[in-house]
């Protein structure tokens, strides 16, 4: 019967020592010491962290509670302290929410604890005792900057709170307005230590350091604070909390941002989202804890035209904090922009006469560069006609027919999501190839960004994987390539290659910078083929670009266009060359 009472004693004292309510609901620190522990979850049989409690009247159950002798259904098992110190804190028996976060400290990690109340704190290590207390040290540190204890030897022993042998007395402490390192370590094994963090510090709004967007920008990312930088999408800011009051871009404009925070590591945080769309408005709790200092809000947040604020509190139910602890965030997703069609005729009359000069500036330009680069004007009409070919490639009947059918039977099987998600790219790289479909040239992350649309869409129908990789330094804004110069040969190594792999098919991009000299590899895990049959087995687009690999030759005799195509039972790999591409 002893024994019996003694087991449902430890599994009281487990239950009892939760520290973080995962509802949001308040809880309290009770009579009673917390030790931190390590023990195996008989359920999943996981091996985690744990803490447990122990009565301020029995501190000697504490020994109980490690006891892995007896067992009990819901107990865990292999229960050992999180070190031989086994260090234990009690706080005053009426704090609310007082959280326990885990903090760094290099391979070990320190329990940290709020005291916005401004009671005290008291430290036993009852792992120290008579026979070894001149081992240890400990040493106090005040906001992670000033030692206000350097490494100094144990206090005293003491025998209080119902122990039943001394056990060391580390002290006592109560720094209103600060926060506090308590450290103990063995003077010779330095990796025998433990600690807490006490933060005394009253509760506090989140700070922002700063909100990076990514999206459409000059250089793919920029800070939203500036004005030179945001397109204009922002111009207010709350000069306290350095919040945007203003800030609204359209749709598509903005992939993600980032919201990064000043060190709050013993405050994890809490993250809501409100939105309105279509008039209807929800709350969503997209991050529960949060103790990193950036958080990245995903385009899944950024999708929808509408209104949104994004709320950032400790870590808690939404609403329980004041709104002077919490930091809202708005924004407002709009509609793409559509150019006004109807002007004034005297009004356009003289932007007209601007643009037709500047036209035929242009046009005189272009002309001079092209003589000294192309020697006959019929190498300039074939390739003009390749490209309209290449085009045409792209975006025949018969490619559109396919993407219409695809979403047509990904709506039937009731695959919204992805019908939608293949319908966004499909609409995205019609779009970009009628808009770069004049464009002799374009920028080396447009080429890129047309890739991934398409082998995104591409991968919807066939499920295999792939991967663009660009090891080139220098900023693919920089660098610009023949207009949809790989898409036929993407096309191709689907088509010719994998598509009858499913998943187990691979398609592999790969940008690289060889002195100066800008390689491009396209491989895939397909079936292959015989090189003596090089011409019937590739596709039409990849006959075509083959030609206008010929006539980039002619056009740019000071850099030689290189293509080599290998293939055996194991894949197929493109490679085009470059010379002198990069500067």
């Amino acid at each position: 019967m002893k024994r019996y009472l003694q087991a449902l004693w430890l599994l009281l004292c487990a239950l009892s020592s939760t520290a973080q309510n995962s509802m949001g609901e308040d809880y309290y620190w009770g009579n009673n010491f917390h030790f931190e522990a390590v023990n195996t979850d008989q359920r999943m049989m996981v091996r985690q962290p744990a803490s447990y409690a122990c009565g301020d009247s029995a501190l000697y159950r504490i020994f109980d509670s490690f006891d892995n002798s007896t067992f009990l259904p819901g107990k865990s098992l292999n229960i050992v302290p999180k070190s031989s110190i086994m260090l234990g804190i009690k706080l005053h028996p009426k704090l609310k929410n007082y959280f326990s976060a885990e903090v760094q400290n290099f391979s070990k990690k320190y329990n940290s604890y709020l005291i916005p109340d401004s009671s005290d704190a008291t430290l036993v290590a009852m792992g120290i005792n008579e026979s070894n207390i001149h081992d240890y040290r400990y040493r106090v540190v005040e906001n992670d900057s000033i030692e206000r204890v350097k490494w100094s030897p144990i206090p005293k022993l003491e025998q209080k709170y119902g122990a039943k042998k001394p056990y060391g007395a580390i002290g006592t402490f109560n720094y209103p307005g600060k926060q506090i390192l308590v450290e103990v370590a063995h003077k010779d094994k330095l990796h025998i230590r433990d600690g807490y963090i006490m933060d005394w510090r009253q509760r506090y709004r989140p700070e922002l350091k700063q909100i990076i967007v990514h999206g459409t920008s000059k250089y793919g990312y920029y800070n939203l604070r500036y004005d030179s930088l945001n397109n204009g999408f922002a111009s207010k800011f709350d000069p306290a909390t350095g919040v945007p009051l203003d800030w609204k871009f359209p749709k598509d404009s903005v992939t993600e941002f980032s919201l990064e925070f000043n060190n709050h590591e013993t405050t994890p945080y809490s993250i809501y989202l409100i939105k309105t769309i279509a008039g209807k408005t929800d709350t969503t709790r997209i991050e529960w804890w949060l103790q990193e200092t950036k958080y990245s809000v995903a385009e899944e947040h950024l999708a929808q035209v509408g209104k949104y604020e994004l709320i950032i509190q400790q870590t808690g139910k939404f609403g329980k904090f004041p709104d002077a602890e919490m930091l809202r965030i708005p924004y407002e997703v709009l509609e793409p922009k559509v150019l006004e069609k109807k002007y004034a005729l005297n009004k356009i009359l003289p932007y007209v006469f601007g643009t037709l000069v500047i036209l035929g500036l242009g046009f005189f330009l272009y002309r001079s560069q092209t003589r000294r680069r192309i020697r006959k004007l019929e190498d300039q009409k074939q390739r003009v006609a390749v490209q309209l070919k290449g085009i045409q490639v792209q975006l025949n009947p018969h490619f559109m027919f396919n993407a219409i059918n695809s979403i047509q039977n990904l709506i039937q099987k009731h695959q919204v999501d992805d019908a939608n998600h293949y319908l966004n790219r499909f609409a995205s790289l019609t779009r970009a190839a009628l808009e770069f479909a004049e464009q002799e040239m374009i920028s080396l992350s447009d080429e890129i960004k047309l890739l991934d649309d398409y082998l995104q869409m591409e991968q919807l129908r066939y499920g295999f994987h792939y991967e663009i990789e660009n090891a080139i330094v220098a900023h693919p804004d920089l660098i610009e390539i023949p207009t949809m110069m790989l898409q036929p040969f993407v096309e191709n190594a689907i088509k010719h290659g994998i598509a009858d792999l499913y998943e187990k098919g691979k398609i592999s991009v790969r940008f690289a910078n060889n002195q100066g000299n800008l390689c491009i590899e396209i491989k895939d895990n397909g079936k292959g083929f015989n090189m003596n049959e090089l011409d019937s087995a590739a596709g039409y687009g990849m006959r075509l670009s083959k030609e206008r690999i010929v006539l980039l030759n002619k056009a740019y005799p000071e850099n030689s266009f290189a293509l080599k195509i290998s293939s055996d039972g194991n894949g197929t790999s493109v490679q085009i060359q470059v010379d002198n591409w990069i500067q």
